[in-house]
């Protein structure tokens, strides 16, 4: 079997970016006092457009706690409506950490703006988006805040095991949850490698898992189904996994940097009224840390499920598995997994799960 892969377009720094980012959008007809300066670029369509123009400065607030080299790149502003896209590239003072740049003779209406951060090995790593009003003789503003940039999954499935059947469809299904965050369908065409793209996915831990039909997506269709695993998503990158259902497992690969850190040290005890879960409390470079969740997967097939939230001062949590009609055996095995949350919703990737031996007979079984 091939091993799986996880390739990167672009390399990332290791050091990590903590940018507070303030961006001040004013939209003026009066186009003197707008920011610009030597450098900078911007891109119009072909012919101009022709009506009411306004102007749209951008100016963007930085500051990193990296002193010396900054490791931003470039910055831009993109502006939107239709098919019509105006971009400039923000003029970056690392003195005064600041992107500033402006749009002259834009068309009075709404448009669509969006800020980039770019890594200096060209890796997109933060955006915000945010609709600009353009009125004739008016000044608008808006704060725009930037996030971690989505990242693309692509997967490559090697279904070559199931060419006895005349048609093969399949989903990728991401998130354990009752609705699921993302579904992609696919079908095998004439190779029976089959590569899914999955784009504008949230940096963070994903549960994935593969099912495979015959035909149609009847439930009486389904030939195969994976069991839950893992894949991390980085800010801005492209994330590439081999996947054979022979295993029904995907290997990644590589260095994973995602704020704030996991928790360290992920300990179980179990105990006559529980498992008792603890950690090494997590101090994040921003100082922002929020709080904790516990993840809990009794099954292989049922994959992790979120079982507490907890605030940023707690270091330890009671679990009491539930009773389930599917215990059969005398010990069951329970895996624990704990993540880091900061103030802005940001999720760190899981600790390494841990298993703990857990008797049923401690607690009471359902009836028959």
């Amino acid at each position: 079997m091939s091993r799986d892969v996880l390739r990167s377009k672009g390399r990332f720094s290791r050091r990590r970016i903590i940018l507070f980012v303030n961006v001040i959008v004013a939209v003026s007809t009066l186009l003197s006092g707008c920011f610009g300066g030597p450098g900078q670029r911007i891109s119009s369509p072909d012919p101009p457009l022709t009506g009411p123009t306004g102007g749209v400065a951008v100016k963007a607030l930085l500051a990193s706690t990296m002193a010396g080299d900054a490791p931003i790149g470039q910055v831009k502003a993109v502006l939107t409506r239709g098919s019509h896209i105006l971009e400039r590239e923000l003029a970056v003072d690392l003195a005064t950490m600041t992107a500033a740049g402006s749009f002259p003779k834009v068309l009075i209406g709404t448009w669509e703006l969006e800020v980039k951060v770019y890594s200096q090995r060209g890796d997109l790593t933060y955006l915000g988006t945010a609709s600009v009003l353009v009125q004739e003789g008016k000044t608008a503003s808006v704060e725009l805040p930037l996030r971690a940039a989505p990242g693309v999954l692509v997967i490559h499935l090697d279904i070559s095991d199931f060419e006895g059947y005349e048609q093969v469809k399949g989903r990728i299904i991401i998130g354990t949850g009752e609705q699921s965050e993302v579904v992609k369908e696919f079908t095998r065409e004439d190779s029976s490698i089959v590569t899914v793209e999955i784009d504008r996915l949230t940096p963070k831990t994903h549960d994935l898992r593969i099912e495979l039909y015959k035909n149609t997506f009847h439930s009486y269709n389904r030939i195969y189904q994976s069991p839950w695993e893992t894949v991390t998503i980085r800010p801005g990158q492209t994330t590439e996994v081999n996947w054979n259902p022979a295993w029904g497992c995907v290997e990644i690969i590589g260095y994973i940097d995602a704020p704030p850190p996991p928790p360290a040290h992920v300990n179980t005890l179990a105990q006559e009224d529980g498992i008792l879960i603890s950690w090494d409390p997590v101090v994040p470079v921003e100082n922002d840390l929020h709080g904790y969740k516990i993840y809990v997967q009794t099954d292989p097939f049922a994959g992790f499920q979120l079982v507490a939230v907890v605030s940023s001062q707690q270091t330890s949590y009671l679990y009491l598995p539930e009773p389930s009609s599917h215990w059969e055996d005398e010990v069951v095995s329970i895996q624990v997994a704990v993540s880091s949350v900061d103030k802005g919703g940001n999720e760190s990737i899981r600790s390494h799960p841990v298993n703990v031996e857990w008797i049923p007979t401690t607690i009471d079984r359902p009836g028959p």
